[in-house]
């Protein structure tokens, strides 16, 4: 028997010196992860939940704090709205916004409703503008960026012709105005 081992062992003792070498890397591997790369992986796990926690809590306020930033951001949303004596030029703005952006203006109407809550009219305006493409995302972002308390309600794109740029964008707004004094 012990003949026979050996005989095997003296003609593939390339084979078992590779199976050798790649079990003691292995046992040398696994050594090197139990006792260096387990402890530290451990330590950044409890390192990365402590942070999680920590970036959670952040943005939590106390009570009277959130309420004075609460006050302080309705106060300057009240300060937007202008007066009902105002409309008139709260629309100009509009209009020249829309010849300012290149884009046309159809026909506007509007209907105003009281707000109950509060001592607020507002008026629902509806109208479209044609133009092209870039002058009615410009005309869009003017109302964005408009001073006023003005709301897009809803905004809808039509290209009646696939050849000519002629953007028709149909809009639903709403401005709000405080009850003149």
């Amino acid at each position: 028997m012990k003949q026979l081992i050996f005989e095997i062992v003296r003609q593939k003792w390339r084979f078992l010196s590779i199976i050798l070498i790649l079990l003691l890397l292995n046992m040398i591997l696994a050594v090197v992860v139990s006792t260096y790369q387990l402890p530290v992986l451990a330590d950044l796990q409890t390192k990365w939940g402590s942070l999680r926690r920590r970036v959670a809590g952040a943005g939590q306020m106390d009570p009277a704090a959130l309420y004075q930033q609460g006050s302080a951001d309705l106060e300057t949303v009240k300060g937007k709205i202008p007066e009902k004596r105002e409309f008139a030029r709260v629309l100009s703005d509009l209009l020249e916004a829309a010849a300012s952006s290149g884009v046309e203006v159809g026909a506007i109407s509007y209907k105003p409703q009281q707000v109950k809550e509060e001592a607020l009219l507002s008026y629902q305006l509806s109208f479209s503008v044609s133009g092209g493409y870039a002058a009615v995302k410009s005309y869009l972002a003017d109302l964005q960026g408009n001073p006023e308390l003005i709301v897009v309600d809803t905004v809808s794109f039509s290209n009646s012709d696939p050849f000519v740029e002629n953007v028709v964008m149909a809009l639903h707004i709403t401005v709000y105005l405080r009850e003149g004094v």
